[in-house]
């Protein structure tokens, strides 16, 4: 596992909670309890409630403080997903057309962690992984920026692990997008990664 600061693993584990629902919409999320909760100062649990208003899942309520965002309605959802899927295709026929080792040798890695979180089903780690690989495609296809338009794209969405009867089929869908990707195959990417992606959605 990469390096992360301490203002970078409080944000992404807020983000995760966040995105797994464990707070409600328009619930307060306030400095000095999250400070006393991860046991840090007061200045990591600031940045990490600016980053996350700054992607969409949090907002900041004039005299009332930083208070979860809304759910995208459901009318928007399947457009936002779409956006997701389309810049993330990009970035995977930009990997496979580059191929650049250290993609490889980070998303093999992944891949195993998953698996074990998945069959272990500890949620933290799975959801972590999870975000991890998409954003993988993302940091590593040689096109700096991408990242920052795709994170606040899962603003408004939570992760529906539910539509699985096990979770160890979610690290399924993501072998099979790396084996295409490691065949060169972009079609077989492409239709692995829409599984993924869309098919959550689909009847939103």
């Amino acid at each position: 596992m990469e390096y992360r600061s301490v203002r970078e693993q409080v944000t992404d584990r807020l983000r995760e909670e966040i995105l797994l629902g464990k707070f409600k919409a328009g619930e307060a999320l306030r400095e000095i309890p999250l400070a006393e909760r991860f046991k840090v100062s007061r200045g990591p649990i600031r940045d990490a409630l600016l980053q996350l208003s700054q992607e969409g899942l949090l907002e900041s309520v004039p005299n009332r403080g930083v208070r979860v965002g809304e759910v995208w309605d459901e009318k928007l959802v399947p457009v936002i997903a779409k956006m997701r899927f389309d810049l993330e295709s990009f970035a995977i026929s930009e990997l496979i057309a580059n191929r650049p080792n250290e993609f490889f040798d980070k998303i093999r890695q992944n891949l195993r962690l998953f698996k074990l979180a998945c069959e272990d089903g500890e949620m933290p780690a799975v959801v972590q992984l999870d975000l991890q690989f998409h954003r993988l495609f993302l940091r590593q296809c040689r096109h700096v920026g991408l990242e920052s338009i795709w994170l606040p794209l899962l603003g408004g969405l939570r992760l529906p692990y539910s539509r699985h009867r096990l979770l160890t089929e979610s690290y399924f869908e993501h072998k099979q997008i790396v084996n295409a990707i490691e065949q060169g195959n972009v079609a077989e990417a492409t239709a692995a990664l829409k599984k993924n992606i869309l098919q959550p959605f689909a009847g939103k």
